[in-house]
């Protein structure tokens, strides 16, 4: 949702991405999820603070699979399909809330396959429960006031209104679209989080309040590797409403991770 990406859209085989490649070599390879109510658009104001890297930005096929099959280990098989037909080796995935729980579960499946994560608003442990249904799904104010919830200040334009209102308005997608929102519930994570030894980088927003701070909290002692940096003034899209602030915790995790590599390598020397 919120519009189109400024960044050019690639297609292959069925999967529809951006791409900013890095002419540098060895750079690090990033693959970006957006949330349940995003699109490829959500991290356009964070590829414009950052270079260097490899990055794809996945369109995650939340209407294209039916009500029945949908659910966070179905998409995390998609997400499998999707890197090996892109090619993308040991990714460092950075996801905001369902795109995190996604991040995650890929964590859990193909430990052997993620380099790092980067969890911002993730589902996974505790969110805000919007109900199973939309009883006032054509009131656009309702609406509108749920769909700001995302946010500290008010990013809802009309075109993203028009976007939002197209899929609550739509039986087929707003089935989609509460069936995976009752699997994130359905599906905690908090047992697993033990298991998952990646370092992880955890960025928040101090009023988020879909997955308030107790949740990152929640992450940063169950996660064995993660560090947790708060942003104020700022919900549940910290990538979206500080990209400057959000780049500058991104840029410093991957080179802490780049110089621990490179460490790695001249100890095996």
């Amino acid at each position: 949702m919120f519009g189109t990406s400024d960044f050019e859209v690639y297609e292959s085989n069925g999967y529809e991405y951006l791409h900013i490649s890095s002419d540098e070599q060895d750079s690090q390879n990033l693959v970006f999820l957006h949330g349940m109510f995003g699109g490829l658009s959500n991290y356009d104001p964070l590829l414009k603070e950052i270079q260097g890297y490899n990055i794809f930005v996945p369109k995650i096929p939340i209407y294209e699979i039916s009500a029945r099959k949908i659910s966070i280990n179905r998409l995390t098989e998609w997400l499998h399909s999707f890197c090996e037909e892109i090619k993308v080796e040991n990714p460092i995935f950075l996801g905001n809330s369902m795109g995190g729980h996604l991040a995650l579960d890929y964590a859990r499946q193909y430990p052997d396959n993620v380099s790092a994560l980067v969890l911002t608003g993730s589902s996974g442990l505790l969110e805000m429960d919007f109900g199973s249904t939309f009883p006032r799904r054509k009131d656009r104010n309702f609406i509108r006031k749920q769909a700001n919830l995302t946010f500290y200040e008010d990013l809802i334009d009309d075109a993203a209104m028009e976007e939002i209102m197209a899929v609550v308005k739509s039986p087929s997608k707003l089935t989609s679209l509460l069936a995976i929102t009752r699997d994130t519930h359905a599906y905690n994570m908090e047992k697993y989080l033990p298991q998952i030894t990646q370092d992880v980088l955890l960025v928040w927003g101090k009023q988020d309040e879909i997955t308030p701070p107790e949740v990152a909290d929640m992450f940063l002692e169950k996660l064995p590797n993660a560090e947790l940096h708060w942003i104020d003034k700022c919900g549940h899209a910290p990538m979206m409403e500080h990209p400057e602030k959000f780049a500058a915790f991104l840029e410093d995790f991957l080179i802490k991770l780049r110089n621990k590599s490179k460490s790695k390598k001249t100890k095996t020397l």
